[in-house]
């Protein structure tokens, strides 16, 4: 076996969305793989049959395919394609299999479709964008009215809102169903196929808030049975139609408040009733996974006979777990491992499910009669032919008492008797978390002469709220966690080099390693990505800046200066000693490249050492779902960087 290497990124298959037919009897699911050579990725959808594990066919063209969905009868499938589209034009189409010929084209839109799913066999519902007023066709300026402009990832949106569409199979016509200035975010149809509920944002200065509706296509009436108070996700329906299982909260804690699995009645007015609060855990997989490729969709909770089926994040760990309208939970499946994303059969006897492990890239799985088995092999090549570092867990009591979840990785063909650079990993959010799983970038800096120590400090997902929630105290308490793990560490593991520590993260990671490098001259390298460094600019300019803010610092600029600043690296910049790395991508509308551009500015003004890498194109993930020639750069520019701040004359070079 060998050390992982660079280009191995390269090779892996992004398997991703399993679709398991109603009867359980076929399973559908995407793989995308990146190519190298042509800067693109390749998407791919394979049919299976899932008792003899044999593929049916794979349909793929190479603008893409994704987003398979089954029809109730599991006879067709259909599936959104790029097919005809140039590179940079907008719009999707979709495409109808019967799963022999080629694919059958249906329509096509000009602003996409989204959501799609089957009403019935002949009918399908989807989400799509449609302008709110004249729209200036060569795209030479928008015409912005409200709130936020833009959109990471979608780019300029307020001239449009999203609504929901009915498509005909046989003759290709839509048609739009829900009007008005108001956003709608998801949709799902009955199981009679006469009715539709769907989520809606009503007020764009509270975008998290959603209302429940039900559209009965029958009578045309359009009614709310949920008010907007709570954050939903997604919405779908009881076996009987009779409920609604929502996925979301209530908000009580802002945005460190747990996901929840809710139901409500789905003919009147009503209260949600969450199923599980005693629960104290986040039903959002919500694990950082840097192998699981650019194609990520949501997959939601499952009412399925008497259960709704529903994903954990539990310390590190996705399980799969189910509740029943009683609020009686169980777990179906737990362990050393992250389950992202399941789809289960009409009686829940056959679940597939993407899970990823310390040593297994993402596949599917397949639950059924108790038995939990291993469906695909896209990435043996992986498991046969790199040499992994284990993930080494440790329990660390901070200084108030609480106890952090910490793991580090040894570097490859570690020699007894010598020191090694050690490098800290920040994980975003801050509501995510890291987990006894396989990331590409840990193993590239263990396979290059590292110890690499990620741990899940107060802020983190997967625990109690209160251990979430950090709003108003950014850089405090999450700091000296990070620290005292850092330090038991190096007591822990004598033959860490605590000399040469370094230490990096991206999104809330960035602005961790920002604000690290102004608090403490304890890492001799830093390389901070797409991570904030003014609140206050953060404010004016993030997509999500205007409520997640107000949320996380407290209050607005205007009336909470004072902590807006306090909690701000660039106003700290005077404090920096340690080198430090800036990546950013231009597209980044979350983390705007302002962020990292001030504290580059602020720092060399002052004589500090600062370095700014600008990729000119990317969103804020640009670090999993950009193209593939930037993301080797990237995976070049980090190890060369802290190879050249860290490793000493003797050391190996890096691969």
């Amino acid at each position: 076996m060998r050390k992982l290497r660079i280009d191995d990124f390269s090779r892996i298959v992004h398997v991703a969305d399993p679709q398991i037919s109603l009867d359980g009897s076929k399973l559908a699911l995407v793989t995308v793989r990146p190519m190298l050579e042509d800067n693109r990725y390749h998407y791919e959808i394979w049919i299976y049959d899932v008792k003899s594990g044999d593929a049916i066919c794979s349909i793929s063209s190479a603008e893409g395919d994704f987003a398979p969905k089954w029809s109730p009868s599991g006879k067709k499938l259909v599936f959104i394609s790029r097919r005809g589209f140039k590179e940079e034009e907008k719009g999707n189409a979709i495409y109808l299999s019967v799963l022999a010929g080629e694919p059958r084209f249906i329509v096509k839109k000009k602003e996409g479709f989204k959501n799609i799913r089957f009403l019935n066999e002949d009918r399908l519902i989807a989400i799509s964008p449609t302008p709110l007023r004249p729209v200036d066709e060569e795209g030479d300026y928008v015409d912005v009215r409200d709130i936020p402009p833009w959109f990471d990832r979608a780019g300029f949106i307020d001239e449009y809102r999203s609504q929901v569409f009915i498509v005909d199979l046989s003759s290709g016509i839509y048609k739009q169903l829900t009007t008005g200035d108001k956003e709608v975010t998801y949709a799902s149809p009955s199981n009679s196929g006469d009715k539709i509920a769907y989520l809606r944002r009503v007020d764009y200065r509270n975008p998290l808030k959603t209302e429940v509706r039900i559209l009965n296509l029958k009578t045309g009436e359009d009614f709310q049975v949920i008010e907007p108070k709570y954050s939903f996700m997604s919405v779908e329906w009881s076996p009987n139609d009779k409920y609604l299982v929502l996925h979301g909260n209530d908000m009580s804690r802002g945005l460190a408040t747990h996901d929840h699995i809710w139901v409500s009645q789905s003919d009147t007015l009503s209260e949600p009733r969450n199923l599980t609060a005693d629960l104290g855990k986040s039903t959002l997989p919500s694990i950082s996974c840097d192998v699981l490729g650019p194609y990520r969709p949501y997959m939601p909770p499952q009412w399925r006979g008497e259960y709704i089926y529903f994903i954990v994040n539990e310390g590190g760990r996705g399980n799969l777990y189910r509740v029943n309208l009683n609020g009686e939970i169980e777990p179906i499946i737990a362990g050393e491992h992250a389950i992202f994303g399941f789809t289960a059969s009409r009686n829940g006897d056959v679940i597939a499910l993407l899970k990823v492990d310390a040593e297994t890239l993402p596949e599917v799985y397949i639950y059924s009669n108790g038995e939990f088995k291993q469906f695909t092999q896209f990435n043996e090549w992986f498991r046969r032919e790199v040499k992994l570092s284990k993930p080494n867990y440790m329990k660390i009591k901070a200084s108030d008492g609480a106890q952090i979840d910490a793991w580090y990785l040894e570097p490859v063909d570690r020699e007894e008797n010598k020191r090694y650079p050690a490098i800290l990993f920040i994980h975003g959010g801050p509501k995510a978390a890291y987990g006894p799983i396989v990331n590409f970038m840990h193993q590239l800096m263990a396979a290059n002469g590292y110890y690499v120590l990620f741990s899940n400090p107060r802020g983190s997902d997967g625990y109690s709220e209160e251990f979430a929630d950090i709003r108003g105290g950014y850089g405090e308490r999450d700091f000296k966690d990070l620290m005292e793990v850092v330090e038991e560490f190096i007591r822990r593991v004598p033959q860490v080099d605590e000399d040469r520590l370094g230490v990096t993260g991206i999104s809330y990671g960035g602005f961790m390693t920002n604000w690290i490098v102004t608090q403490t001259d304890r890492f001799k390298a830093a390389v901070s990505e797409n991570g904030i460094a003014d609140w206050i600019s953060d404010f004016w300019s993030s997509d999500i800046g205007f409520f997640f803010d107000p949320d996380q610092i407290g209050g607005t600029p205007i009336d909470n200066l004072e902590n807006y600043v306090k909690q701000s690296p660039v106003y700290h910049a005077k404090n920096v000693k340690t080198p430090i790395l800036l990546i950013h991508s231009m597209e980044d509308y979350r983390c705007f490249i302002d962020q990292s551009l001030a504290f580059h500015i602020a720092l060399r003004l002052l004589g500090k050492e600062s370095r700014l890498v600008i990729f000119k194109k990317g969103s804020h993930g640009h670090s999993v779902i950009a193209k593939p020639r930037h993301r080797k750069k990237r995976y070049e520019i980090i190890l060369k960087y802290f190879d050249e701040k860290l490793k000493q004359k003797g050391d190996k070079e890096s691969n």
